[in-house]
């Protein structure tokens, strides 16, 4: 089992968040005593780039001349910029029927402008939110610092970047693997994305905001039977669009994907702190399948239920 993945190197990439993602690949390979993952850089032409400490870069390859590979990640800035980037976008696209795709920092941004975003659940640095949302409305623009959607794979940048490749090692190695590493730098979390709890709605703003308080207490109280964001509208006597802006303003989501947030954080809870199986947990939190809250639930945390709970009992043994 080896695994080829190429980090294209955007002029003035954060040489944090591309260090934290190249670590643990090479940690991996240490721990298992054999290439896992073979890594290589690429500029966008010639074979140096700059990073943001200012010093010049060898690169193994330039687009022109770069080989095959299984996964492709862009390290791009943080705070995000958006260098010109000749050629990329074509690059990626035609990579992406064979490949997995990344972007790390402002290289996620690069995904999305390239549509290969569309339809996928990702994050990106948060200076380019709102004009995302504006121009690429398919995109699922996630609260978490990193996300992987399938074959994507984008996260924020900085520190976040170490996360998701742990996640990544977790899913494509093993779970046993990603926590020895995750360890090794001495990381209190497995890859969980520290956004991957709904946001917290102050008191203030529960007080002033009352329509969205009560929207919330419908969505904590009906967990088992989800309303749907209409009926809940109709409910705080709101219309829906009413009801979308002020979960946008105040929470930076949208109704449904608050409101299954929640429904996943509970079932998270139940998962670690009870006995009730895998299947009840699911059709206790409104998930009419199996299959549905298995999915929902990897999607959310990188890991299905089962994984999860096995990790989560390791844990708890060794402490």
């Amino acid at each position: 089992m080896s695994f080829k993945i190429g980090f294209i190197l955007l002029p003035g990439y954060s040489s944090m968040t591309y260090v934290s993602a190249m670590e643990p690949l090479l940690m991996c390979n240490e721990l298992m005593g054999e290439t896992v993952f073979e890594t290589f850089t690429v500029a966008l032409s010639g074979a140096k780039t700059v990073s943001s400490l200012g010093n010049a870069i060898d690169t193994h390859y330039s687009l022109e001349n770069a080989p095959k590979a299984d996964t492709w990640i862009v390290a791009g800035t943080s705070p995000a910029r958006h260098p010109q980037t000749p050629g990329l976008v074509d690059f990626l696209i035609e990579k992406s029927a064979s490949a997995s795709i990344g972007g790390l920092a402002s290289g996620s941004y690069t995904l999305a402008k390239a549509g290969l975003l569309n339809g996928y659940r990702g994050v990106v640095h948060w200076l380019t939110y709102d004009e995302l949302l504006t121009e690429h409305k398919s995109i699922l623009l996630a609260n978490e610092q990193f996300c992987i959607d399938r074959d994507r794979l984008t996260c924020r940048g900085g520190s976040s970047s170490l996360d998701l490749m742990l996640m990544w090692i977790a899913k494509n190695v093993s779970a046993e693997t990603a926590e020895a590493i995750s360890k090794h730098f001495v990381n209190e979390r497995l890859g969980i994305p520290s956004n991957a709890m709904p946001q917290e709605l102050s008191e203030r703003t529960r007080a002033e905001q009352p329509k969205l308080a009560e929207a919330l207490e419908l969505m904590e109280n009906n967990i088992e039977e989800p309303l749907t964001t209409d009926d809940i509208a109709y409910h705080v006597k709101i219309s829906r669009r009413q009801l979308e802006r002020l979960f946008k303003k105040h929470l930076n989501a949208v109704p449904s994907r608050y409101y299954l947030q929640i429904r996943l954080e509970e079932a998270r809870s139940r998962l670690f702190n009870g006995t009730e199986s895998i299947a009840d947990i699911g059709l206790g939190c409104g998930f009419s399948s199996g299959a549905h809250f298995s999915t929902a639930y990897r999607n959310q945390y990188g890991l299905t239920p089962s994984e999860d709970r096995s990790l989560n009992q390791k844990m708890q043994i060794e402490k």
